[in-house]
């Protein structure tokens, strides 16, 4: 087994021992969010903390539309939708972060918990050719950030 394939494992199982995509995550605020974001992030963590996943998801909603273009909001949002076992909008919100991501400048490490998000969200839908590509696209991430 290579490392990536051993750091994309030690990844997974710590989102799934967890169980907790959001309330650990680094990127739940961030340092360039307004303070009416930042504000709306805290609440959502502490819906989120209490599995208020539908409040949650409506103060991420109101975040979103604040600042669209914030790919850790739409990362947040995924959480949201994978912890409700929403798997199509899970695995969708975190594909819009990471072309946010992508667009915003070099954030492997926030792409790579996105592809994480999908990978779990296509295990609930049972498509493992989804699961393999997820998986691969997390790979070749972790495998950027070992070089």
């Amino acid at each position: 087994m290579n490392l990536s394939n051993i750091l994309l494992k030690s990844l997974l199982l710590a989102v799934i021992m967890n169980g907790n995509v959001l309330a650990d995550s680094p990127y739940f605020i961030h340092t360039d969010a307004t303070a009416a974001v930042e504000s709306l992030l805290n609440s959502a963590k502490e819906y989120y903390e209490k599995e208020e996943f539908e409040q949650a998801a409506a103060v991420l909603e109101r975040a979103i539309r604040i600042k669209s273009k914030h790919p850790i909001l739409w990362h947040n949002l995924a959480g949201v939708r994978l912890a409700q076992g929403d798997w199509e909008r899970a695995a969708s919100l975190a594909s819009k972060s990471n072309t946010i991501a992508a667009k915003s400048g070099n954030l492997k490490k926030l792409r790579i918990r996105n592809w994480v998000i999908i990978t779990l969200a296509c295990e609930g839908m049972k498509d493992q050719e989804c699961v393999k590509e997820a998986r691969t696209q997390a790979q070749v991430l972790v495998q950027s950030l070992a070089n």
